[in-house]
């Protein structure tokens, strides 16, 4: 009959149809397989945070509780002993045409951990304190060049050191013959340290760049805050600081 002699042409038919949707699927699968697969979104590592600003704290021949590295100003911290006076002097005397800026302090650590004054503390305190009086006339035509009219004995701080509670703290653990010191940021932390000062023009080209790098900075910060919108709230405009007298004037 008809339908019995057209049954292996059906059969042909299906298995042509049934090998074309194998061979479909084989490359559909094979073409998933060679996809690559996009990368992973990699997160951006966040650089661990500063550590904390250590602070020094100190108590100096007025009795006065101090902070060494006080934030926002830049603050020279000699370290002498009776052998380094004289340089100390020298160094004093080099930071007086920047004395009385509100962006600069200086503070004079005295190691006495060897000394014989540690027997009579008290007389040594009280020598100190009479020179800061004698010192302090001094820095006034500095003070009040620099737009300060305050009493400059409120800003002269020497610290005796007598049973090493400071000097350690400040990376000085032995006694030295040399004038050594350190320069700490408007953030506390220290920019620099000096374990032989001899040269105090050189020192004080270092002091004067930390203060007009910070002078510029907040400057820089407060140009910005006056930029933005305020509204109706009215914004102080800020007091820019003293002028910083030339290097080679500094040193008369």
């Amino acid at each position: 009959m008809l339908w019995k002699r057209s049954l292996p042409g059906i059969r042909r038919v299906l298995l042509v149809a049934l090998t074309a949707v194998a061979t479909a699927i084989v490359l559909e699968r094979s073409a998933t397989a060679q996809t690559p697969t996009p990368p992973a979104a990699v997160k951006p590592v966040k650089s661990p945070p500063p550590p904390p600003v250590r602070k020094f704290k100190a108590v100096d021949a007025d009795n006065h509780n101090l902070l060494i590295n006080k934030p926002g100003l830049i603050t020279l911290v000699l370290g002498t002993n009776e052998d380094s006076q004289d340089e100390a002097r020298a160094a004093g005397k080099a930071m007086y045409p920047l004395q009385g800026r509100p962006d600069f302090l200086l503070i004079v650590v005295v190691d006495l951990r060897d000394s014989i004054a540690t027997w009579a503390p008290s007389m040594a305190i009280s020598q100190m304190r009479s020179n800061l009086d004698e010192e302090a006339i001094e820095l006034k035509p500095y003070f009040l060049k620099n737009g300060n009219k305050n009493n400059p004995r409120g800003y002269c701080h020497v610290v005796p050191d007598f049973a090493g509670t400071i000097c350690p703290q400040l990376g000085w653990s032995e006694s030295s013959e040399d004038l050594r010191g350190i320069l700490f940021g408007a953030d506390g932390r220290e920019l620099k340290r000096w374990e032989k000062l001899e040269d105090m023009d050189k020192l004080l080209a270092e002091v004067r760049g930390a203060i007009q790098s910070l002078d510029a900075a907040n400057l820089a910060k407060a140009a910005a805050a006056a930029a933005k919108p305020q509204g109706s709230k009215l914004v102080q405009p800020t007091t820019p600081p003293p002028p910083l007298p030339p290097v080679a004037a500094t040193r008369r």
